[in-house]
């Protein structure tokens, strides 16, 4: 039987689009301000590497009950309550005074994130066709790209001369994420998209379980577990490595912007070149190439080329993002979506929690950076491995598949 569609509401796109941007915004700011945070309570890197990375180890253990609550009663109910937990646990990091209690508000916020994240995709999945559903998602990341763009580039020189303390940047960048649980629940109907129908199905531990078997997910978790461990160790550590090559604190952050910034413009094109071509495999293998090059690039380059290499590596991260996130909704049918994400983040998000904490013990122990970006060029390395493996989700897939 085949798959009927509308037109994605626009209110939906556009509210979730904000959802993307707020949602990510209140982690983003983290780098900027960690030496701040360190400063202040005179702790190591491995913590503020912490503070970067436990909003995504609760994403890793929340996101398989996110998505299971989302195939069970509906997108909207579920991606609100977490819109709500997120704003609520993010506004409190602004009340925080100390290190504890900033912990755990950032744990609330991770909390939240973990049941709104891995039902995106699913989103993306119920509304829009099948073939296209890796062009919405792709609208859904550079959202994502362009909240990390504006948080590097305006944070330090701009907003925190206003508030003058780390809490003040804390609550501010919560506003986006307040404002869309408002809108969420005002104008989002249940469900959101005609073609979503009333989701509360027929999903039990059977075909949970038929998830939870499927191998091709697991490569795509193992895959996805790589990316982060790149990912979060360079947007954890660029910012103070670029620190330690010379440039100032404000600079800093504008220079790693270009990650979010030109990711932004190559998830746009290449998604849509993607679905042309029927092909998300050369789109993995491709990036993940390009990422062994460039994680060994901080080694040989000065501060006038790392504009360079930040645009090289927001090219292939972004791009590589935005097909991970497609693939599981395209291994499944569109009702075991929220579970299948659900999967591949719990288990790929492990990577950004232990990429930055290790990178924090790396340069403890060795009190240099070089070592951290050896260590993500062989990680890229096993990426290009899992990604010529991993099966092809596309239009052009194998009929066997």
């Amino acid at each position: 039987m085949g798959e009927q569609y509308y037109r994605m509401p626009r209110r939906v796109l556009v509210i979730a689009l904000l959802m993307a941007f707020g949602m990510w915004l209140p982690l983003t700011v983290v780098p900027v301000v960690a030496d701040i945070i360190e400063q202040q309570y005179s702790i190591p890197h491995t913590l503020t590497g912490l503070l970067f990375s436990a909003p995504v180890a609760m994403l890793s253990l929340t996101a398989i009950p996110g998505g299971f609550l989302a195939d069970k009663i509906g997108i909207k109910k579920a991606v609100g309550i977490g819109i709500v937990i997120l704003a609520s646990g993010s506004a409190l990091r602004g009340l925080s005074s100390n290190f504890p209690t900033l912990l755990v508000f950032t744990l609330i916020y991770g909390l939240g994130l973990g049941l709104c994240f891995p039902n995106l995709p699913k989103l993306a999945r119920h509304c829009t066709p099948r073939e296209r559903s890796n062009i919405t998602v792709g609208m859904f990341t550079s959202a994502i790209l362009i909240s990390g763009a504006l948080s590097l580039a305006i944070i330090r020189p701009v907003i925190y001369p206003i508030t003058h303390s780390y809490q003040g940047v804390f609550f501010i960048s919560s506003i986006p994420a307040i404002l869309v649980a408002l809108l969420w629940w005002t104008f989002i109907h249940d469900p959101p998209c005609e073609s979503a129908g009333i989701q509360a199905v027929n999903f039990g531990l059977n075909s949970f379980r038929k998830i939870i078997i499927n191998s091709g997910l697991w490569l795509v978790s193992a895959l996805f577990f790589t990316h982060n461990v790149v990912l979060y160790t360079i947007l954890g550590w660029m910012p103070s490595f670029l620190v330690n090559i010379g440039a100032r604190v404000t600079i800093a952050g504008l220079i790693t912007s270009i990650i979010f910034l030109v990711g932004t413009v190559s998830v746009l094109s290449l998604t849509r070149l993607s679905t042309k071509l029927g092909r998300r495999k050369p789109f993995l293998w491709g990036t993940s190439i390009l990422l062994i090059a460039a994680s060994l690039g901080p080694l040989i380059i000065n501060l006038p080329t790392s504009w360079i290499l930040m645009s090289v590596i927001g090219l292939a991260a972004a791009t590589r993002f935005t097909m991970i996130l497609t693939l599981p909704v395209e291994m499944v049918s569109p009702e075991h979506s929220g579970s299948a994400s659900g999967l591949v983040m719990s288990a790929g998000y492990l990577g950004a929690l232990a990429g930055p904490i290790i990178g924090g013990l790396i340069l403890d122990s060795t009190k240099s950076y070089q070592w951290i970006f050896i260590t993500l060029a062989v990680v890229s390395a096993i990426t290009t491995g899992i990604a010529f493996v991993i099966p092809e989700t596309g239009a052009k897939r194998s009929t066997s598949h």
